[in-house]
């Protein structure tokens, strides 16, 4: 059921609308509403771009990762890589799985690099752990200098940060 309010005049002709106070009234709440939604319009846009930036981020992380797994695989397969033994004898003795990855890998990727993804620059550090035939590889990504959200030197520009470890299958076939 609706109800009008109506005010009577000095002439005792009832009158119908709203006062100047009710208005007010009904302005201010309409603005605590468009203000709330506009603030978490804002930060929904502000989660939106940051995870776009640790998507690009997880997305070159895979990347490498998947150069690894070659890596690793070219350490299985022998007869694939240049300069390893194809004999399983001679590829279980000496140097671990482990160290032999890591080397391989330092021979063909830097241990820091610049990436741009989307026209955004992030700085990609890589840490290796050899320990007998797993190697632990950490990745820490940061904001390039470049990239809009670079707080400058000294400052935290983590963007994000990644431990796994690659154990090739031929480590596993030596016993």
């Amino acid at each position: 059921m609706l109800f009008k309010f109506m005010s009577i005049d000095r002439k005792g002709k009832k009158q119908g609308g709203f006062s100047v106070l009710e208005v007010l009234v009904t302005i201010l709440v309409l603005s605590g509403f468009l203000l709330g939604s506009l603030q978490a319009t804002v930060l929904a846009t502000l989660l939106r771009v940051q995870a776009q930036d640790k998507q690009d981020a997880a997305n070159w992380l895979q990347q490498d990762l998947e150069l690894v797994r070659y890596q690793a695989f070219l350490l299985d397969n022998p007869t694939e890589a240049s300069g390893l033994t194809p004999t399983k004898a001679n590829a279980c003795s000496g140097s671990t799985y482990g160290q032999r990855l890591q080397d391989f890998i330092d021979g063909v990727y830097a241990s820091t690099a610049t990436v741009t993804v989307n026209t955004k620059s992030y700085n990609v550090t890589r840490t290796y752990t050899n320990s007998g035939n797993i190697l632990r590889i950490a990745y820490l990504v940061e904001y390039g200098t470049t990239h809009p959200r670079y707080k400058g030197s000294g400052a935290n520009n983590t963007l994000a940060e990644l431990s796994t470890e690659v154990i090739p299958n031929a480590a596993l076939s030596c016993s």
